[in-house]
């Protein structure tokens, strides 16, 4: 999805909130391409915001969405990693292109290595996620980067993108996944094209041999593509807990799972965090 002015304004809200400071460590799940060509004037801020009075040299735009004056990105764009080192963060992503700054995880199954374990103090998420089959490991490993009381910014289609990824997300899996981790909520958005889109053609040429009536849906169908933003402070330094579609409380005789899922079958267990926490402090 790239980096977007949207994007821009949401750093100067995390600095200015004091949840980001200068020389963060910042790592993006998925290289991302800048989108914010024309908005000098807010970067320049940004940038202020950060203690960086430097020019940040990017290429001139050759288009614009006349929606947020973002560009439309070609392959050739820049990457982003020279808009995070002109703000002076200590810049990594999650890609497999051999680049030295790359960590090379595959998210359908590898681990974080111990090196970067609770390292980062923002994780991006800009439109990489859906692309994974495995959605445990993948937000497993984005816990695992994130530091002590880090960021971790989501950006996520949710509607339409009918051939984009594997999956179309909704606020109730964040909403459960900051649950089972005491996450807390710092910002959230929802944006769409404004624009509805007929339903693809090769959806429609798949269901066209079995002849049922979602045939016809499908070629009169239309959708707006639609995302939403959801940023997350890591509040705990516990080890991931997948979220669970059960009521908080709920009650199990499986050992298994009330260990599994010890933070929904316990109600008060991040109560019990901070109580010990609270007293291993006095």
């Amino acid at each position: 999805m790239g980096i977007g002015s949207e994007d821009i304004e949401l750093l100067i809200k995390l600095r200015q909130s004091g949840l980001l400071n200068p020389r963060s460590a910042v790592i993006e799940v998925g290289a991302q391409q800048p989108s914010f060509l024309l908005k000098t004037d807010r970067l320049a801020h940004l940038g202020h915001l950060f203690g960086v009075d430097s020019h940040l040299a990017l290429p001139k735009p050759k288009s614009t969405d006349t929606a947020y004056g973002d560009l439309h990105l070609e392959p050739a764009a820049p990457s982003a990693r020279t808009f995070w080192q002109w703000l002076n963060f200590e810049y990594a992503t999650i890609e497999i292109d051999g680049d030295p700054s790359s960590i090379p995880l595959d998210l359908n199954y590898d681990s974080v290595p111990k090196s970067a374990k609770g390292k980062y103090n923002l994780v991006t998420n800009f439109g990489s996620t859906e692309h994974v089959v495995n959605q445990l490991n993948a937000f497993e490993v984005i816990h695992d980067l994130t530091a002590f009381h880090g960021i971790m910014v989501h950006r996520l289609p949710c509607q339409g993108m009918h051939n984009h990824g594997f999956v179309n997300y909704n606020f109730k899996f964040f909403w459960m996944l900051a649950r089972s981790n005491g996450y807390k909520f710092v910002h959230a958005d929802f944006t769409d094209s404004g624009a509805s889109e007929s339903m693809p053609a090769n959806i429609v040429e798949f269901l066209a041999p079995y002849k049922t009536t979602g045939v016809e849906r499908a070629r009169d169908y239309k959708a707006i593509d639609a995302a939403f933003l959801v940023v997350m402070q890591k509040t705990f330094d516990i080890p991931f807990v997948p979220p669970i579609d059960v009521p908080t409380g709920a009650k199990t005789n499986i050992e298994l799972l009330r260990k599994r899922y010890w933070t929904v079958f316990e109600p008060e267990a991040f109560e019990s965090l901070l109580n010990a926490d609270k007293n291993r402090n006095r």
